[in-house]
């Protein structure tokens, strides 16, 4: 490209005005800079771009195509720049949060309508790679925040208590264990068990209960999404053991019931976790200030 955007707001100017002198004033140039400025432009297109009518500068027709470009391109830009300085103005940040295990996003609405800050000035994402890749997706930032039922130990992380839960025992309305009080390990055995990981997770349900009562479920079906196992256990297809917060909507839809695990039950313990290196982020404390907040007040 041969003219370069103060070339263009010259040729709109003059050809406004009519006169170098006033073209100037308007640009906030002197006119001995703007005459430059023009015989350099003709210069570049090997030609004249406005030739004297009387006491005027009148745009020649070569010249003609070029004027009308200048006066179609000249307020975009114009708009481009104010509607940047609007937006910045009124900045808005991003955080994304990811739920860890689980696809349980119910408590969404209620929350977004809890935020301190608007939504303009607020915008949250939800990240679905989070629920098996957790840890990972905080450390390589595609994360923000992380509601996960485990605490993660790692150092470049830091964990905050959000709130309390248990697993429990999930099962059709009308299944035999339905009626049960609570159920033992040796209930399963011969149960059709739905798991959303062949992983023996710290804390989770094998490491506490089926491992320690020393049985061997002998049908196991690896269902990789907790919604995919809800809906097979709606219809009867399988049993399984997670967490009751999680799937708190179904419940109340009474879709699927809940049998506690042991008289002793199984507690769960949820966090919000995010990097340490995070703490200088406004907007990212924030939110998680916000969620330790909702969750509390839910609880």
């Amino acid at each position: 490209m041969r003219l370069d955007i103060k070339h263009w707001q010259l040729l709109e100017a003059v050809a406004r005005y009519g006169s170098l002198g006033r073209a100037a004033d308007a640009i906030g140039v002197t006119q001995s800079a703007l005459s430059h400025r023009l015989a350099e432009a003709e210069r570049r297109l090997g030609s004249a771009i406005f030739e004297r009518d009387g006491r005027k500068l009148k745009v020649t027709p070569a010249g003609q195509a070029l004027l009308h470009t200048a006066q179609a391109v000249l307020p975009e830009l114009a708009r481009a720049e104010q509607d940047f300085e609007r937006t910045a103005a009124s900045a808005s940040y991003l955080v994304r949060i990811g739920v860890a295990e689980y696809s349980a996003y119910h408590w969404v609405p209620g929350f977004l309508k809890s935020l301190p800050m608007s939504r303009e000035k607020l915008q949250i994402d939800f990240v679905a790679a989070a629920t098996r890749e957790a840890e990972q997706t905080l450390l390589a930032g595609t994360t923000d925040l992380l509601i996960s039922p485990a605490k993660i130990e790692n150092p470049a992380l830091i964990s905050h208590p959000l709130m309390k839960d248990e697993l429990v025992l999930i099962t059709h309305p009308q299944h035999p264990l339905a009626t049960k009080p609570f159920i033992e390990a040796e209930e399963l055995i011969d149960q059709d068990y739905l798991t959303y990981s062949l992983d023996a997770l710290p804390g989770f349900e094998y490491e506490r209960f089926i491992r320690p009562a020393g049985i061997r479920l002998r049908h196991i079906q690896m269902v990789e999404m907790t919604d995919a196992i809800v809906e097979m256990i709606a219809v009867d297809l399988g049993v399984s053991i997670l967490s009751r917060w999680a799937l708190s909507r179904s419940l109340k839809q009474g879709l699927v019931v809940a049998i506690p695990v042991t008289e002793q039950r199984l507690p769960l313990t949820w966090y919000v976790v995010a990097r340490k290196s995070d703490a200088r982020y406004v907007a990212i404390q924030e939110t998680k200030n916000a969620l330790l907040r909702w969750f509390g007040s839910e609880a």
